[in-house]
């Protein structure tokens, strides 16, 4: 049966290279080819690290504990990673728990990501092998790893299954992911500070590393990590504590999935999809012209996004981006250019306006029948995304000025941004139309993130924001450089020039995104009704 288990599942990873025909097909062998060439460069970057064997242990260490936190925490941060492990599916199968279990550990260990984890395990266990001699004991420590991720992240997905499918679910996971990522950028910046002497700035990272590292190696990864060195040391009272630490790990993930799968498997699951009236928020749905359009749209966004948990995170993780980020990568006079980063995140939240909709994209092919409603649909979506971006914004320039003292950039750093966020939201708003993808929406299955098939469009439209919103703040860019490097007064003049061409942007996208629509809305609306399946 285990074996049934695995054949079905690479079955699903190589259907979509035998379903693509042609030129496709040759494109995703390619993307795939690429995809494998960077995992091992990876891993060749790790296995290197053992020309520096006293760093390479504390190093690995942190790596291998980040990985097990990843592996737990990505499908209730993301809100699911792979459906074809959702044990909902094979309840009323006739296989006993066990079976299912071994035959899920099997499906979980094939496809793109785990043989990418495998390859980043393989370098790592040549740079703790320290001689050569260690190498069979670092490659079963690191395959002790790689099954201690997916036991344990598929218990925790598991035993959180039935709470997030919920409304409430996904407002813990969004708690969870926010608390996380704050974590991470508090640690970041804690090991990376120095002071007021730049030149430690390395020194400080090591330092802290090391020290994270004497407290991680009592976790199974950090006993994993030690495991080889030890037993190359004669340690052997203290490398059969780390193989205790490991196994005993790994045997309570086990035993703990076991638990979560019997009860998902014999108990009903609830729903908590209640929400509560709008209280009569916007008064009517009539929409009149282009502005009555515009503030049903903007209104309808705006309550959606304070209502649904994985419309609110984004929003939450940009304002962190866009304040904090700037603290991580640029140390005195010039973070508050960083910002614009922030500013083009802002952009994108204005992207994928008809996916979102799924099957109910076709009341919008109802009810928007001209090039009035059209385009006032296309600007109240753009309105929401441009009022808080544009207070995000400013106030993280305003933040990074008043810390670093550096107010002189203000009216260059504030132009450069906002000509990035307003061309990121008229390059999002026309990628809507143009390279529309589906968004899963039932949201009843923590293990579904996204629509097979659709994940290259996904990934071209995301880089398209970027490209395109630094594409329209060019002009100003050149304006910030000359402020710098010629007279602050061409500060000025950016920030009249960048949101001018933002505006004119905006303008042209929002008149070609209408036309787009109107000429190809049944051919979106059947690309986006792949989410309602998913």
């Amino acid at each position: 049966m285990v074996g049934v288990f695995a054949g079905l599942k690479w079955h699903l990873v190589t259907s979509r290279i035998r379903a693509a025909g042609g030129a496709k097909r040759a494109w995703t062998i390619v993307g795939l080819v690429v995809l494998l060439l960077v995992a091992v460069f990876i891993g060749v970057s790790f296995g290197s690290l053992r020309l520096l064997p006293a760093d390479a242990v504390p190093i690995m260490t942190s790596l291998l504990t980040l990985q097990l936190i990843g592996w737990v925490l990505t499908p209730l941060v993301a809100f699911g990673v792979d459906e074809t492990v959702d044990p909902q599916r094979f309840a009323l199968l006739p296989l006993r728990p066990q079976t299912l279990q071994s035959g899920l550990l099997v499906t979980s260990l094939i496809g793109y990501l785990p043989v990418a984890n495998m390859i980043a395990l393989v370098g790592i266990a040549v740079a703790l092998s320290v001689p050569w001699s260690l190498l069979p004991v670092a490659l079963v420590c690191m395959i002790v790893q790689m099954l201690l991720c997916v036991v344990l992240s598929r218990a925790a997905s598991t035993s959180m299954s039935a709470l997030m499918s919920s409304r409430r679910g996904r407002d813990l996971g969004m708690a969870v992911g926010l608390g996380i990522f704050v974590f991470y950028m508090l640690f970041v910046f804690l090991t990376n500070s120095s002071g007021s002497n730049p030149s430690a700035n390395g020194q400080a990272l090591r330092t802290g590393v090391f020290g994270v590292a004497d407290v991680l190696q009592w976790l199974p990864p950090g006993a994993l990590a030690a495991l080889p060195g030890q037993v190359g040391a004669g340690e052997w009272d203290r490398a059969l504590l780390s193989a205790v630490i490991a196994l005993a790990g790994l045997a309570l993930a086990w035993w703990w999935w076991s638990v979560a799968l019997r009860r998902s498997l014999t108990t009903v699951p609830s729903s908590t999809e209640g929400s509560s009236p709008s209280h009569g928020v916007e008064g009517t749905a009539v929409a009149v012209g282009v502005v009555g359009t515009m503030k049903v749209v903007a209104g309808r966004d705006r309550l959606l996004a304070w209502r649904d948990p994985m419309r609110r995170m984004p929003w939450l993780m940009v304002v962190l981006l866009t304040v904090a980020w700037p603290f991580l990568v640029i140390r005195g006079s010039g973070a508050v250019f960083a910002v614009a980063f922030g500013a083009l995140l802002c952009g994108a939240q204005a992207g994928n306006q008809y996916g979102v909709e799924g099957s109910g994209l076709w009341l919008h092919l109802q009810t928007v029948t001209d090039r009035v409603r059209a385009r006032g649909e296309v600007l109240g979506h753009a309105i929401v995304a441009l009022i808080p971006g544009v207070v995000i914004v400013l106030a993280g320039i305003a933040v990074q000025a008043t810390v670093h003292g550096d107010f002189q950039h203000i009216p260059a750093a504030a132009g450069g941004c906002l000509a990035a966020l307003f061309g990121a939201v008229a390059v999002s708003c026309y990628m809507s139309a143009r390279l529309p993808y589906a968004q899963p929406q039932s949201r009843k299955s923590m293990f579904a993130s996204s629509v097979p098939g659709q994940k290259g469009r996904t990934t071209a439209a995301s880089f398209a924001f970027l490209i395109g919103g630094l594409v329209v703040a060019l002009p100003t860019i050149v304006l910030v450089l000359l402020s710098l490097l010629v007279d602050p007064v061409w500060g000025w003049l950016a920030l009249i020039v960048g949101p001018l061409t933002g505006l004119v942007a905006l303008a042209i996208s929002v008149r070609m995104t209408a036309d787009r629509f109107l000429q190809n809305g049944p051919e979106i609306f059947e690309l986006v009704r792949a989410g309602d399946r998913v």
